[in-house]
């Protein structure tokens, strides 16, 4: 175990966090826009350049999930985090391709999900004395 683990945690966390606030912030920035179009459609109002930092998030979280995965010694949080993170890249998709009618908030729990999983990750070696943590 080495610090690059501990840090992945930190690093997946404060990412989910970014996520969560891009994603939450999205109508609020552009709501001017959005007074004039559908509601459903009021983050396509947004430029592209914007809407492309839901890719970046996506792939920065995906190197830090696959960090924490390996580092983490329990199979149920193995698990969540997989489960997260598919669930998160699917909602995220599905706000692209518009496969099915999802509620705007739905993005919320996986980005919470992620959040907590790295935040009880870091903390659960810690516990565990593990080396990387001790700095």
């Amino acid at each position: 175990m080495n610090l690059s683990t501990y840090k992945s945690d930190v690093f997946g966390a404060v990412t989910s966090f970014l996520c969560l606030i891009h994603c939450v912030i999205t109508p609020f920035l552009f709501i001017a826009d959005s007074c004039s179009i559908a509601a459903d459609s009021c983050c396509e109002a947004s430029p592209s350049w914007w809407r492309q930092f839901d890719y970046l998030f996506l792939f920065i979280s995906l190197i830090a999930v696959v960090q924490s995965y390996r580092s983490s010694h329990n199979k149920i949080v193995k698990f969540l985090f997989v489960l997260s993170w598919s669930s998160l890249s699917f909602v995220i998709l599905n706000e692209k391709m518009h496969w099915l009618s999802l509620h705007e908030n739905t993005i919320l729990f996986p980005s919470i999900g992620l959040i907590a999983l790295h935040i009880y990750n870091q903390r659960d070696l810690k516990s565990r004395g593990e080396e990387c943590c001790t700095v």
